[in-house]
């Protein structure tokens, strides 16, 4: 499994654990900071991030916020 997949399937459970569904929003900071705990570099969860927002599964919201768009995988 390369890093990015690794890293993609540590923020989607991440999202999880927050209850992520549909037209929720979701502090970024909760899911940076755990992540960070968990060994995953900033730049590596951005990356996940945009490829999430360009599959339109999320997207980038003011405040620090992510609004979850459709079920994730």
């Amino acid at each position: 499994m390369s890093r990015f997949d690794d890293t993609e399937n540590a923020l989607i459970g991440r999202l999880r654990a927050l209850k992520a569904k549909p037209d929720v929003t979701i502090n970024l900071l909760d899911v940076i900071d755990r992540l960070g705990v968990d060994g995953y570099a900033p730049g590596e969860i951005k990356e996940v991030l945009r490829a999430l927002e360009q599959d339109g599964a999320i997207a980038l919201a003011t405040a620090n916020r992510i609004l979850i768009l459709k079920a994730l995988a």
